[in-house]
């Protein structure tokens, strides 16, 4: 069912997990571990989430903070051989997730493209990498969906707005939900978008703030998932597992 993602042209990404929220919507599911390193199947999500990208991973970048201590030392010991490295906040001070995205483009090659993940999202399908993209969900996506805070309006396949929801709303209620992956193909552009908006302390919201500019700016592609899992919830967690057990 977890196949990898490959890129079309052969190129290769930087690619960020941002794995250190308090996951304080997992409740006890999370207290002693942090969620990357909860499991589904016989496996844990971060190695599920790390397979996906090996085929494209010139570096491995995670974001750690709770229980960070834990996650750097299982990643460490099961992947010696792999170029990775920790961008670690402390718990008592994050943020949000775009000023945890700040501190981890510290740690990457503006050569490279940009690919950034949540540690809580599996895609279970596998779309071919083509530059700059926002993958969304739509009313026939499988698997376990969240709720969401923003959607897409596309033309052609190509962005040209993004819409932020409030409260959060279920895909029934929306199309194109924005989900938590997307690849930068201009890191330059994203490095600068994300440092010029932390000067002015304007970093609040990684799609609000730092992709609204980027799209703006740089051709970016909308591509529907087929299916994946989301699991920022315990209930959510236990549907993905079952998921997975059944298919």
């Amino acid at each position: 069912m977890l196949g990898q993602f490959i890129c079309d042209r052969g190129h290769i990404y930087n690619v960020i997990i941002l794995a250190g929220g308090l996951s304080t919507r997992m409740g006890e599911a999370s207290e002693y571990i942090p969620k990357a390193l909860s499991t589904i199947g016989s496996q844990r999500a971060i190695d599920l989430l790390i397979s996906k990208f090996l085929l494209v991973s010139h570096k491995l970048v995670v974001g750690t903070a709770w229980h960070s201590d834990l996650l750097e030392s299982y990643i460490s010991g099961r992947y010696p051989t792999q170029r990775i490295s920790f961008s670690r906040e402390s718990p008592n001070d994050l943020k949000n997730n775009a000023t945890s995205l700040l501190y981890a483009l510290d740690h990457i090659d503006s050569r490279y493209g940009t690919i950034i993940s949540f540690c809580d999202l599996i895609l279970l399908s596998n779309p071919v990498i083509s530059g700059s993209t926002l993958y969304t969900t739509h009313k026939n996506t499988k698997g376990v969906l969240g709720t969401y805070r923003h959607s897409v309006q596309a033309e052609d396949g190509i962005v040209k707005k993004i819409q932020e929801i409030s409260p959060p709303q279920h895909i029934d209620t929306i199309d194109n939900g924005v989900i938590g992956q997307f690849v930068f193909s201009n890191t330059l552009l994203l490095k600068e978008i994300a440092y010029s908006l932390a000067r002015k302390g304007e970093l609040s919201d990684i799609t609000s703030d730092i992709i609204t500019r980027y799209v703006a700016e740089e051709k970016t592609r909308v591509v529907e998932v087929d299916a994946l899992l989301e699991f920022g919830t315990k209930e959510d967690l236990n549907k993905a597992r079952k998921f997975w057990e059944n298919h």
